[in-house]
């Protein structure tokens, strides 16, 4: 057998074997469950979903659909910062797909947003410091006030320990009413520390 059909042979068993643990892959999410995060605020890799926390707590991490009529969210839909589902799939409004993110504080609980970062109940949160502008600095992000919040009543604060993680710091407090259900990591299927793969200058 020439070495050029050897090579060919290979590639094609190659591309055949990947093919089949693609769908082995999809086949595996839909059956249990699965979604994949892509994004910089949880590792990258599945996720199990599951039912809605019947008594949500601090962290809880959880899937939700995100508010729409903020100034933080029509700034971030009219820039394409947002990812977008394929229609019907979910029911969140203007298409937009679930945000994942965990839950830092609850009704009546004390936030604080400063420069330096968010404090919930007392506690800094890691890499919390909101981004303040991006493209070089040609372009202010809007964000919540630096000031202490209640969190209102029927409402959560999220946050996510990613890279320019998109949060409650910039959009304010979610509905309870908007979560649609819990998410875990799947084990060996997410990858520790890819959620600080995005460089973002934090000005």
């Amino acid at each position: 057998m020439s070495v050029r059909k050897t090579l060919l042979n290979i590639g094609f068993y190659g591309l055949a074997a990947t093919i089949t643990a693609a769908a082995i892959l999809i086949g595996m999410a839909e059956c249990y469950h699965w979604s994949l995060n892509l994004t910089t605020c949880m590792p990258v890799g599945f996720y199990q979903r599951g039912p809605a926390p019947k008594h949500l707590k601090v962290g809880d991490r959880v899937f939700f659909c995100p508010p729409v009529n903020s100034p933080a969210m029509k700034q971030a839909m009219s820039g394409l910062w947002l990812e977008y589902a394929p229609r019907g799939k979910w029911a969140c409004a203007d298409h937009l797909m679930p945000f994942m993110k965990e839950v830092v504080a609850l009704p009546g609980q004390k936030v604080t947003i400063t420069k330096s970062g968010v404090i919930a109940n007392g506690k800094r949160l890691p890499n919390s410091r909101v981004v303040t502008r991006i493209e070089d600095g040609k372009l202010k992000v809007i964000h919540l006030p630096y000031r202490t919040y209640t969190v209102p009543k029927g409402m959560f604060w999220d946050y996510a320990q990613g890279n320019f993680a998109y949060t409650s710091a910039y959009y304010g407090p979610i509905p309870i009413a908007n979560i649609l259900g819990s998410v875990r990591p799947v084990p060996w299927l997410t990858i520790p520390g890819s959620q600080f793969w995005l460089k973002v200058s934090k000005r």
